[in-house]
């Protein structure tokens, strides 16, 4: 299906909560939304779901726990949004899915044994994003889990044969008051649509949190498709996606 038509098709079913020449941003929860998208619509999955630790961030005074991020709420939902993604993905799409790093609930490889029932594990990345808080085994890594459908077959387009399972140079964002606290870096989500994307293909992101996927698919080129269940974000990634496109 053709981004214009998955456009059209979407816009018939669901009010977009904004939309522009790039795509569309959705408001609700994205377990009932991806039920009314069309299979095999999208060319990749790059998101930053709950993790399952009740997170709350270091770095704010502002304290509300996210959305579904309970170990329980994780466990539950980890299974249906990774059936959905299957059943949204094209033959040769990947899905880009970032899971934590460290601490005392094992996320990485409780989300790979579901992951693995449903995928081809292609690799996990490792992105060095910044020396944290604390001060025992301060974290200073995430994992990454990328999947495919098919284990040879496969959408990948980095040719400079050093493309490694280590991301360095990228800082984590620190938010501030009002900021999503686990928003990811836009020149993160780049790199990775810059491997496993092309110009025009549709990045889809159910968990977008304040936009930080969208912008960086508008920026090179490609297609947006996101949801987000928090309103407060929506606003956010709307200003974000409204400002002037900075790169190539």
């Amino acid at each position: 299906m053709v981004s214009g038509d998955v456009f059209d098709y979407l816009r018939d079913r669901i009010k977009p909560y904004y939309e522009d020449d790039h795509g569309m941003l959705f408001h609700g929860d994205c377990l009932e939304i991806m039920k009314e998208m069309p299979e095999g619509c999208v060319d990749l999955v790059l998101t930053d779901p709950p993790y399952g630790i009740a997170y709350k961030s270091a770095w704010q005074t502002y304290q509300k726990e996210i959305v579904n991020d309970r170990f329980d709420d994780w466990l539950r939902i980890l299974p249906q949004f990774l059936q959905e993604f299957k059943r949204l993905m094209t033959d040769i799409a990947c899905c880009c899915c970032c899971c934590g790093g460290g601490g005392k609930t094992p996320v990485t490889p409780i989300f790979t044994i579901e992951a693995i029932k449903h995928f081809n594990l292609i690799q996990t990345l490792v992105w060095r994003k910044f020396m944290g808080v604390g001060w025992r085994y301060r974290p200073a890594y995430e994992n990454i889990v990328i999947l495919s459908k098919d284990k040879d077959k496969y959408s990948f387009y980095d040719e400079s044969k050093s493309c490694s399972n280590v991301i360095e140079g990228i800082n984590q964002d620190i938010p501030v008051k009002g900021e999503h606290p686990t928003q990811k870096p836009e020149e993160l989500m780049r790199h990775l649509m810059r491997i496993h994307s092309q110009k025009d293909d549709i990045i889809f992101d159910p968990f977008l949190g304040s936009g930080t996927t969208a912008r960086a698919a508008k920026d090179l080129g490609r297609k947006y498709i996101g949801i987000e269940i928090e309103k407060r974000y929506l606003k956010i990634a709307v200003k974000r996606l409204r400002q002037e496109v900075l790169f190539g």
